[in-house]
C-alpha cells in the first residue's frame, strides 16, 4: 500500500488513469497526506473505507461523512476499472490495520469469484456493507449505459452476498447507519425486536417496517408483563411496542427497556424518543448509555428529527449505541445487523457432516467416472437433453432417492411392470426430441388398473405420433406414484454466464407448477447453506401445516441439495437441471427430472471448475501413505466439519512443538481461532491434514498459503507430538510441494526457528535453500523449476 501511494505521488495523472480508469473521482488516503481525488480539501482520518463506483456520489458522500463528524480510512473512486477491481480494493483493505468498516456503492461486479473470495476472507472480522442499484430492468439498463457492461440478473446478488459475508442495503444513506451499527460488537441473535416508544404513530410505524423487513415482534413473556404491568402508569400500553406514551419520563423508558432486555425473548431493543412530554432528553440519554453498557443485546435508539440534539446524538454514538432520524431507520439498522450475525454465523459454524462426506473416495470416483461414460454417449448421438430415465440415472447413482421407474416396449409389459409395482402408476413417452411431454398427451397420471395400464399406453403413442410426428419414440416409462403426498419441492441448477452455476429450491404445488417462492445459492453447498437455502423459502411452513416430521424432511432436503451440487461440481457439461421430488412420510422422492448438456463447453473445461465461483473440495489432493509403524495415514484437505479434530491435535502440542509452528507461548484455542484453519478458501490456501481414519485422529496439519500474485506461497507444518519421528513430517511437506506444482506456482517459502533443527534439515533434503530472516528465524526457500525437487 505504501509503495502504490508513493508511485502516484510520483506520476497522480498516469497511474490514476491506470488504476481506475475514466470515470473516476480518483482516491484519497488521509492517513498518509494523499490526495489524488479532483477535490480539493483533504478528508480527517478515520476508520471507515468508502469505494464507489459512481463519481457524482464522491461529493455527496464526502459532505455526508462531514456531517457525522466522522472521516475515512480511504475514499476510492474506481470509475471504469481498467486495472483494479472491487476483489482487488477488498484484499487491500482487509489487511488495511486503519480500516474497521469497508462501504462501498456497486453497479456491477464483474469478477464474482474474486469478489467473493476476498469478501469472504476479510468480512469475518471488518463489516462489508454496500448499496447495489440496479433491482428492475429498467434500472439495470441505465447501469449498462453508465459504465458499458451489463449489471446481470439482480436476483443473484442477494444470495451472492449472502454466501460473501457482505450487507446489502437498499439505500445510500443506510449505509452510514449500518456502518455505525455493525462497527460495534453486539450483535442480535434473532429477529425478535421489543419496540419502546413515547408515541403510538411511531410504534405502528416501525412494526410495519419490522415485518415487511422479514423481522418479528417479540412475544413478551407472561414475567416480563408482569414486570411492565407493574412499573408503568394504567394508560400505558404494555403490550409490544410499548407505548409509554407522552406522559412518560425517563424512569419509565429506564425500567420498559431493562424488563424487555431481560426477557429471553427479546433479541434487542428499539427505543423511540420523540421530543415532547416530560423527559429530559440529557437524563435519558445517560440511562441509555449505562444500560447498553451492560447489556448483551443492541439497543438501538431513534432521536426523533433529522439534526435535533446534536450533543446527545454525538454522545450516544461515542458510546456505542446506534443513533438515527426514523423509527423505519432503526427498525432496518437492526434488521442490517441481524444479517450481518446470521452470514457471519454461516461463515464461522462448524456444519455437521453429511452422509455424501462418508463415500468412500474410489466409490465417488466410479460413480463419477460411469456417469461421464453415459454423457459421452448421449453427446456421440448430438443429443443435449436427457430423457427422463437418464437424468434420474444420474440422482440415483448421487443416491438420491428416485421412485421405482421402469422402461418397456409394449403395453403388455408396460401391465406387468405396474402390477409389480403396484397402483397407482404413471405411464410417461421416452424420447430424445419431446420436451413438453405433458402438452401434446404424452404422461398419463393415475392409472389404476392392467386394462387401464394397456389403454393409456395405446393412447400416449397415438398422441405422440399425432402431434410429433418426426419424434423418435423409444417406449414408455413406468413410474410408481406416491399416495397423498405431503409438500412438493423443486430443485434446480443453471447456468449464469455472470455467476456460473446456480442452484434454486422452491416450493411446488403437487401438480408440479413452481411458484415464484423459490430461494438461490451456489455450489458447494454444505449442511449449513443448504439449511438456509430452504430457510428462506415457506417449504418449512408447509411441512408443518400438513403435520410432516419438519425435523426429519428438512434433514433429508438438507442432504439430497448437497448430493445435488456436488453432481454440479463434478459435471461442468450441464447447463440445467430440474428435479420434482414429493414428500412422504417424512422423506422426498424423486418423481420427475430433466438434465440439459451444455454443448458450448470446451474439452479443456470439463475437467475445471471454471462454472464454479467458489472453488470445491479439492478431491485431486487425497493420498495415502505409510507410518514407519506401518499405520495409513490419509492425506487430505481440511473441512470445515474437522473443527474438533484439529482441536484434538491442539491439546497434543508440547510447548516446544507450540513454539516452534507459533513463535509464541501457548494459549487456549478457542471456535474462531479453529476457524481461521478449517474455514478456508480453496483458492486462496490450502491446508491439508493427516487423518488415522481408524482412530478418528488428526495427526498433523500443513498449510500453503499463496500470495496476492499467485507466484509465490508460505508453508507451514506441525505434527502432534504422539507422532512424531514416524517420518509423517516429510509426507507432509512433499503433499504440499505436490499441491504448489500443481497450482503452477514459481516458489514455496517458510519461516522456521533456527532451533527448530529437524524442521531445517527435514527442508533441506527436500531441496530447500536456507537464508537468515532474523537472529531468530531462518527462512526455507525452494524454488519450483523442472527439477528443483526430490519429490
Amino acid at each position: 500500500g505504501r509503495k502504490l501511494e508513493e508511485k502516484i505521488n510520483e506520476n497522480r495523472e498516469k497511474y490514476e488513469m491506470r488504476i481506475l480508469g475514466p470515470n473516476s473521482l480518483g482516491l484519497m488516503r488521509p492517513s498518509a497526506d494523499l490526495n489524488a481525488s479532483v477535490s480539493e480539501d483533504m478528508e480527517k482520518s478515520g476508520s471507515t473505507a468508502f469505494i464507489s463506483q459512481s463519481g457524482a456520489l464522491g461529493p455527496f458522500i464526502l459532505s455526508r461523512r462531514d456531517l457525522e463528524e466522522a472521516g475515512f480510512s480511504s475514499f476510492i473512486s474506481v470509475g471504469n476499472m481498467i486495472d483494479v477491481d472491487f476483489g482487488d480494493l477488498i484484499n487491500y483493505l482487509g489487511k488495511d490495520p486503519r480500516t474497521r468498516t469497508i462501504l462501498m456503492h456497486v453497479e456491477a461486479i464483474r469478477n464474482p469469484k474474486k469478489f467473493m473470495s476476498a469478501a469472504k476472507s476479510y468480512s469475518k472480522n471488518k463489516p462489508i456493507i454496500l448499496e447495489k442499484p440496479g433491482r428492475h430492468e429498467e434500472s439495470t439498463k441505465a447501469i449498462t449505459s453508465h459504465i458499458g457492461s451489463t449489471s446481470g440478473d439482480d436476483s443473484l446478488y442477494d444470495p451472492f452476498f449472502k454466501r460473501a459475508g457482505v450487507v446489502r442495503v437498499n439505500e445510500i444513506n443506510e449505509l452510514f447507519y449500518c456502518s455505525e451499527a455493525l462497527a460495534h460488537e453486539c450483535f442480535p441473535k434473532g429477529p425478535n425486536l421489543a419496540i419502546v416508544t413515547n408515541g403510538g404513530g411511531p410504534g405502528i410505524m416501525a412494526t410495519d417496517t419490522l415485518l415487511d423487513n422479514g423481522g418479528k415482534l417479540a412475544k413478551f413473556s407472561e414475567s416480563t408483563k408482569e414486570t411492565l404491568e407493574e412499573l408503568l402508569p394504567w394508560y400505558a400500553g404494555k403490550s409490544n411496542p410499548v407505548d409509554i406514551s407522552s406522559g412518560a419520563t425517563e424512569d419509565h423508558y429506564k425500567d420498559s427497556i431493562k424488563a424487555c432486555l431481560a426477557d429471553e425473548n427479546v433479541d434487542g431493543v428499539l427505543v423511540i424518543y420523540s421530543f415532547h412530554g416530560p423527559v429530559d432528553s440529557e437524563n435519558l440519554r445517560k440511562e441509555l448509555i449505562e444500560i447498553s453498557e451492560k447489556s448483551n443485546k443492541p439497543v438501538i435508539v431513534s432521536w426523533m428529527g433529522e439534526g435535533s440534539d446534536k450533543e446527545n446524538r454525538k454522545r450516544m454514538r461515542k458510546a456505542g449505541i446506534p443513533v438515527v432520524n426514523t423509527p423505519e431507520e432503526g427498525v432496518k439498522t437492526y434488521m442490517y445487523m441481524y444479517e450481518y450475525f446470521r452470514n457471519k454465523e454461516n461463515l464461522y459454524q462448524t456444519p455437521k457432516p453429511l452422509e455424501t462426506d462418508k463415500l468412500p473416495l474410489d466409490h465417488h470416483l466410479s460413480q463419477r467416472k460411469y456417469l461421464k461414460t453415459k454423457i459421452e454417449g448421449i453427446s456421440d448421438e448430438n443429443r443435449d437433453v436427457l430423457m427422463e430415465d437418464e437424468s434420474k440415472t444420474f440422482l440415483r447413482t448421487y443416491s438420491i432417492p428416485v421412485v421405482q421407474t421402469y422402461v418397456t416396449q409394449t403395453p403388455e409389459k408396460a401391465a406387468e411392470l405396474a402390477k409389480n409395482i403396484g397402483f397407482p402408476i404413471a405411464l410417461k413417452i421416452r424420447s430424445p426430441d419431446i420436451e413438453n411431454r405433458e402438452e401434446i398427451g404424452g404422461i398419463e397420471f393415475g392409472i389404476s388398473s392392467e386394462n387401464e395400464v394397456k389403454e393409456s399406453y395405446e393412447k400416449i403413442l397415438e398422441n405422440c405420433q399425432k402431434n410429433c410426428p418426426e419424434a423418435d419414440l423409444k417406449g414408455v416409462s413406468v413410474q410408481k406414484m406416491i399416495k397423498n403426498p405431503s409438500c412438493r419441492v423443486v430443485l434446480g441448477s443453471k447456468k449464469n454466464s455472470q455467476f456460473g452455476s446456480v442452484i434454486t429450491f422452491g416450493k411446488g404445488d403437487i401438480e408440479g407448477e413452481i411458484y415464484s417462492d423459490k430461494s438461490c445459492d451456489f455450489p458447494p453447498l454444505n449442511q449449513i447453506h443448504a439449511r438456509r437455502l430452504i430457510e428462506r423459502t415457506k417449504v418449512i411452513d408447509q411441512l408443518e401445516k400438513n403435520n410432516c416430521g419438519v425435523t426429519k424432511s428438512v434433514k433429508s432436503l438438507q442432504e439430497y441439495l448437497a448430493r445435488l451440487s456436488q453432481i454440479i461440481i463434478d459435471f461442468p457439461e450441464i447447463e440445467e437441471m430440474k428435479v420434482d421430488l414429493l414428500g412422504s412420510n417424512d422423506d422426498f422422492s424423486v418423481v420427475d427430472a430433466n438434465i440439459e448438456l451444455d454443448r458450448g463447453i470446451i474439452p479443456s473445461e470439463i475437467e475445471s471448475h471454471n462454472h464454479l465461483i467458489i472453488e470445491p473440495y479439492p478431491l485431486k489432493y487425497i493420498r495415502r501413505v505409510k507410518l514407519k509403524d506401518d499405520r495409513e495415514v490419509k492425506i487430505r484437505p481440511i473441512k470445515p466439519e474437522d473443527e474438533h479434530l484439529i482441536l484434538d491435535l491442539f491439546d497434543t502440542f508440547s510447548k516446544e512443538t507450540w513454539r516452534h509452528r507459533f513463535f509464541c507461548p501457548m494459549k487456549e484455542i478457542t471456535h474462531e481461532d479453529v476457524v481461521k484453519y478449517a474455514h478456508i478458501d480453496y483458492r486462496r490456501e490450502i491446508a491439508i491434514v493427516g487423518e488415522l481414519e481408524d482412530e478418528n485422529k488428526v495427526i498433523g496439519m500443513g498449510r500453503l498459503i499463496i500470495g496476492p500474485e499467485e507466484e509465490t506461497a508460505e508453508f507451514a507444518v506441525v505434527i502432534g507430538d504422539p507422532w512424531q519421528g514416524l517420518g509423517f513430517g516429510q509426507k507432509l511437506l512433499e503433499s504440499i510441494i505436490l499441491i504448489a506444482q500443481d497450482r503452477e506456482l514459481d516458489q514455496v517459502w517458510g519461516a522456521v526457528l533456527r532451533r527448530n533443527r529437524p524442521m531445517i534439515g527435514l527442508s533441506k533434503k527436500l531441496g530447500f535453500e536456507t537464508e537468515p530472516e532474523s537472529k531468530d528465524v531462518m527462512k526455507l526457500i525452494l524454488e519450483l523449476d523442472d527439477e528443483s525437487s526430490n519429490t
